[in-house]
């Protein structure tokens, strides 16, 4: 009996040996390819090239990911983006990092989608007493006064303590406990605005260490304040724009070669040409411009990268964007590599790194 429980074990230990090798990967299993060409061109914020002539951006990052993970062995070529399909087609590239995913191309393999944009309008922020007077009635700005009360009653009455019995001009006296701490109240709100009547101040040394403490303390209040005063009552509102009825009878701009100025072309959308995204929102947001037109991904890029363009960019949900990898068709090499690219796109700071290049 115990022999054939030892053997029975010493078979079970050999099949999961068995099992282990293989599961392990043999050479041929291993995508390990030299001197692959890729191409690339500039396409903010996906493929960009820095003063030093190094790569960057949410492509680049994710062919770098991809590469160091299955082992491939490449050099960036910068090409045009009109040569791209000729390039892959003749097998001088074995792949370019962005392509939209389109049908009637035979010679092009493409990968898993790894980003989706769409047409984005931009236009220029607008301010309405309205959108003001909204934002003074909601949950948020009723939470920022809520708190500072708070922090002003407790500031007032720590003051109230240390000077009732020593200041009755100001906090003691004949006051009640109840005036007393409102004008502690009153006496740290004049402090942390910096209006400083002067009707009340502390003169004891331990009710004025604490006002000098408060008043620095009130200095980031202050900042911190304002910044969620602001965003609490509308920092800003963008007008809503459906297309392609939205655009029309407007004056709306965009790049001519590109799939957003073909877009408007179908759609009879009279639109006046601009050389580049930059150059475009700079125009709506001196108001040269009513609305620019392009893909949403690129034009929050750009108003995040640049700060003198102060516009606000809305998705339209209109005329998707597909990008993925473009293989050449004869590069047997390409089928295992989308299992890696799926993994890649899954991890959470994928979303990181999209939120970093174009931040909504």
């Amino acid at each position: 009996m115990i022999y054939r429980m030892v053997q029975c074990q010493i078979m079970y230990l050999l099949i999961l040996l068995s099992l282990q090798l293989s599961a392990q990967p043999t050479p041929a299993d291993s995508t390990v390819v030299e001197n692959w060409q890729v191409g690339l061109y500039e396409f903010p914020p996906y493929m960009m090239k820095n003063d030093d002539g190094e790569w960057k951006g949410i492509s680049v990052e994710l062919w770098q990911d991809l590469a160091d993970s299955v082992g491939i062995a490449y050099q960036f070529q910068e090409v045009s983006q009109g040569e791209i399909k000729d390039q892959l087609e003749s097998g001088r590239l074995n792949a370019t990092l962005l392509l939209p995913v389109q049908a009637g191309l035979p010679s092009v393999t493409f990968s898993h989608i790894y980003h989706i944009t769409f047409l984005g309008v931009a236009t220029v922020q607008t301010q309405s007493l309205f959108s003001i007077a909204q934002g003074l009635f909601t949950m948020r700005f009723l939470r920022i006064v809520i708190t500072l009360s708070i922090l002003l009653l407790i500031v007032g009455t720590i003051v109230w303590l240390i000077e009732r019995k020593s200041n009755d001009d100001s906090f003691g006296g004949e006051r009640s406990i109840a005036q007393g701490i409102g004008s502690g109240f009153w006496w740290a709100g004049v402090t942390m605005t910096t209006i400083g009547y002067g009707d009340k101040a502390p003169v004891t040394f331990w009710g004025r260490a604490v006002a000098l403490l408060w008043m620095l303390i009130a200095m980031a209040v202050t900042a911190s304040l304002t910044a969620a005063l602001v965003s609490a009552v509308g920092g800003g509102t963008a007008e809503a724009i459906e297309a392609p009825n939205g655009l029309r009878k407007k004056e709306v701009g965009t790049v001519a070669d590109s799939p957003f100025g073909g877009y408007l072309d179908e759609e009879n959308i009279k639109y006046e040409e601009f050389s580049s995204v930059e150059e475009g929102l700079k125009a709506v947001g001196q108001q040269e411009l009513k609305i620019f037109a392009h893909s949403t991904a690129t034009m929050r890029y750009w108003v995040n990268e640049t700060s003198n363009i102060t516009v606000q960019v809305k998705n339209t949900e209109t005329l998707p964007q597909r990008y993925a990898i473009a293989y050449a068709t004869n590069n047997r090499t390409t089928t295992c590599l989308d299992s890696t690219l799926i993994k890649i796109i899954n991890q959470p700071n994928w979303q990181q790194r999209i939120n970093r290049y174009m931040p909504k």
